[in-house]
């Protein structure tokens, strides 16, 4: 649940070279707005989370914040202009709009900054000449996304524990790769997210499978039904876990597999939005060299009374797949 309790907006033009700053707060009709894209950005498994030190500029400008809420102008102004100045250091042409905001999030105060890259659109004008209507179809340069689409690039800070959760996109800097957020603004470090922690997992899992002769299709099935039933009760994944889980009975197979999971800097655990882990591991898809495709939900696979994978003697594999009442034509 989140309350947007103030906002305001700064215009970062990097065209012109020069911030656009607000002195006011955003009307609260518009909230609706913001609080759309507050959710969606609040569900997303690909952000990170970090957290910020007691010395860190930006928890200690919030800090400010928190005892005196009259500067909140100032300090978003602060914040809009560090980011607004190395966006011109990497070369970025694209005006965005930097909107902070006060809030509540699962009733903990949080501060939030959502960027909106200015999108080219289309919109009616009408004029006026010598006592006629001109209605005319024009550019409009400084289109914001609408309440359904995905912010990019987010920020959500809680100021009780100063956790830090937020996504960027890599950008170059003086010749060098950087995510401005984490980098610059934050000062953070970037944890791999949950997304891509279970990709990471899914990919390694394959790796050991193949690597012992084993079918990774079975192997990866096992892994998401593992990461399906750890996002359904704790919400929590443990990389290590899955491992043991999964290859249980090779012993082998297990220590190749944990020394991947720290070669790739694997958390030891990560929180994960339970509709995300259901989305990413209820199903598994199956595509044969025969251009056959078949979509088993995880749980299915290690049950051999559902769905069997046969070895045959001439090193072709045959599925055999069982309990079935009824075949339904799609």
């Amino acid at each position: 649940m989140i309350e947007v309790k103030r906002a305001i907006l700064h215009i970062l033009d990097l065209n012109a070279g020069v911030p656009v700053y607000s002195d006011n707060d955003l009307d609260r009709e518009i909230f609706d707005y913001l609080l759309k894209h507050l959710e969606k950005a609040s569900r997303d498994a690909a952000a990170h989370t970090s957290k910020l030190g007691e010395v860190n500029p930006v928890r200690q400008q919030l800090e400010r914040y928190l005892d005196n809420p009259d500067v909140f102008a100032q300090v978003t102004q602060e914040m809009a202009g560090r980011l607004h100045q190395d966006l011109m250091l990497c070369g970025e042409e694209q005006a965005m709009d930097f909107v902070a905001i006060d809030m509540m999030h699962m009733e903990i105060p949080h501060f939030a900054i959502l960027m909106y890259p200015n999108q080219l659109g289309y919109t009616h004008k009408v004029s006026y000449t010598d006592n006629q209507q001109n209605n005319q179809i024009i550019q409009h340069h400084a289109i914001l996304p609408n309440p359904t689409q995905k912010v990019s690039t987010f920020v959500f800070i809680d100021m009780e524990n100063w956790t830090v959760t937020f996504t960027d996109k890599k950008r170059i800097l003086d010749g060098e790769e950087v995510y401005l957020l984490p980098d610059r603004l934050l000062n953070c470090t970037m944890p791999v997210s949950s997304r891509d922690t279970i990709k990471k997992v899914h990919k390694i899992v394959t790796k050991v499978a193949e690597e012992f002769g084993q079918n990774p299709t079975q192997a990866i099935c096992a892994a998401k039904s593992v990461l399906l039933e750890a996002g359904q009760k704790t919400e929590i994944i443990e990389p290590a876990e899955v491992g043991r889980k999964v290859f249980e009975q090779h012993p082998g197979m297990q220590q190749s597999y944990m020394e991947e999971i720290t070669k790739a800097s694997l958390p030891k655990e990560t929180a994960v939005d339970r509709d995300y882990a259901v989305r990413a591991n209820k199903s598994h898809k199956i595509k044969t060299d025969t251009g056959i495709e078949i979509i088993v939900p995880s749980d299915f696979f290690n049950n051999p009374d559902y769905i069997e994978f046969i070895s045959n003697e001439d090193g072709t594999i045959s599925i055999s797949i069982k309990k079935i009442g009824e075949i339904i034509n799609r």
